[in-house]
C-alpha cells in the first residue's frame, strides 16, 4: 500500500493509482489549500512497475530540493523528499512505494487493512456484513443482515465512501479510483451459472461441495455452512419434483429454516456469509457469488439451479435441463 507522509499529521496519505494533489476542492485525491498551491498542481502515477511523480502546476513542484520540469515524469524513491509550491514549504516523504491496494481505512485510528475481493466486516470470527466487488455490475456492494430475518440491506458504495458495521466505521479506499477488478475468460459469470456437487456422508457430519463450470472444477473441503445450502438444494428440489416454475422454487421462510436447523438468525446469517466468502476465494475474482443464496422479506433459497446431491454412494437428486 503506499503512501506517503503528510507533513503535519500523523496518519498517511495513501495513493490511488492516478493520485492528484491540488487546491481544487472534488477535483484531486489529496487537497492543500495554500495560496501558491495551483488547481491541480501535480500527479503521482502507478506505472505497473513504479510511481512516477509529474509537475502540472505554474510555481512548481520540487523533489529532493531539485525543482521539476513541467510535464516530466521523474521515478520516486523510497525516503524522497517532495515539496508543493515552494522548495521551503512542507515536506512530503515517501514512504512507502508498493503497488497500489484497496483498503479499508479505520476512521477512529486511520489504520489501513487490506480489502479482500469478499471481506466479512466487523470481523471474520462474527459477521454482521459483508463487502465484496460485483464484476458484473463493475460496483462494490456493502450487504448488512445483522440479526435481522427479512432481506438483506444491499447497497452499491464507492472509493471515499464511508463504511458504518457495528461500532465500527471506515473509509473505502480504492485504490484503481473505480474498484475494477483485473480481466479474466470467466468475466460475467454468476455463481448461478455453475454447477453445484454435493457429497454428504451416510449420517450427514460432513458435506463436501464441488463446483464446476465448462472446463473448471474445484472442489471446496466439507464446512458447517455448507449443510445450509444441502438444505437449502433440497427444498428447491422438492419444488422442481412438484412442477413449480422457477421463480418459484426454493424458497424457505427463515424462521422455518432455523427451527429445523437448530440455529439462531445470527447464525444463519453468518453461515450465509462465510459460504460465500469460501466460494469467493476458490474462484477467479471475475466471478460473481453475490446471489449464492437469494434473500427476500422473510424468506431465503439457493440461488443455484444446477445441481445434484450425493448422499453415501446413492444419487439423492440431479437437476435436468429440462426442469429448467
Amino acid at each position: 500500500m503506499a503512501y506517503l507522509q503528510h507533513p503535519e499529521r500523523d496518519q498517511p496519505v495513501y495513493l490511488v493509482a492516478h493520485h492528484t494533489i491540488g487546491r481544487r476542492q472534488g477535483a484531486v485525491d489529496t487537497r492543500i489549500t495554500t495560496a501558491e498551491i495551483s488547481g491541480i498542481h501535480a500527479a503521482i502515477q502507478w506505472t505497473g512497475t513504479h510511481w512516477n511523480i509529474r509537475d502540472l502546476s505554474r510555481n512548481g513542484t520540487w523533489l529532493n530540493d531539485q525543482q521539476l520540469v513541467p510535464a516530466k515524469n521523474y521515478s520516486l524513491q523510497h525516503g524522497d523528499k517532495i515539496c508543493f509550491g515552494r522548495a521551503n514549504n512542507p515536506i512530503w516523504v515517501v514512504e512507502n512505494l508498493d503497488a497500489p491496494e484497496n483498503l479499508l481505512i479505520d476512521l477512529r485510528t486511520g489504520e489501513a487493512q487490506l480489502l479482500e475481493h469478499y471481506h466479512l466486516l466487523p470481523n471474520e470470527s462474527e459477521p454482521l456484513a459483508s463487502l465484496h466487488f460485483n464484476p458484473i455490475a463493475g460496483q462494490w456492494q456493502y450487504e448488512f443482515t445483522g440479526n435481522s430475518v427479512e432481506g438483506g440491506n444491499r447497497s452499491l458504495v464507492g472509493h471515499g465512501d464511508r463504511i458504518d458495521c457495528g461500532l465500527c466505521s471506515w473509509q473505502l479506499f480504492l485504490a484503481d479510483n473505480q474498484g475494477a477488478t483485473k480481466e479474466l475468460a470467466l468475466q460475467q459469470l454468476s455463481i448461478t451459472d455453475f454447477h453445484l456437487r454435493f457429497s454428504v456422508s451416510a449420517h450427514e457430519e460432513h458435506v463436501q461441495l464441488q463446483l464446476q463450470q465448462e472446463e473448471l472444477t474445484q472442489p471446496l473441503p466439507a464446512r458447517i455452512h455448507n449443510y445450509l445450502l444441502l438444505y437449502l438444494a433440497r427444498a428447491r428440489f422438492k419444488d422442481m419434483q412438484d412442477g413449480m416454475d422457477q421463480d418459484s422454487q426454493g424458497w424457505v421462510s427463515i424462521q422455518v429454516a432455523t427451527h429445523e436447523l437448530g440455529i439462531t438468525v445470527n447464525h444463519l446469517n453468518t453461515q450465509i456469509f462465510r459460504a460465500r466468502k469460501q466460494i469467493s476465494e476458490s474462484l477467479p475474482d471475475a466471478v460473481d457469488i453475490s446471489n449464492l443464496v437469494e434473500r427476500r422479506s422473510w424468506e431465503i433459497r439457493l440461488g443455484c439451479h444446477q445441481f445434484e446431491i450425493h448422499k453415501s454412494t446413492q444419487l439423492e437428486a440431479r437437476t435436468d435441463s429440462e426442469e429448467e
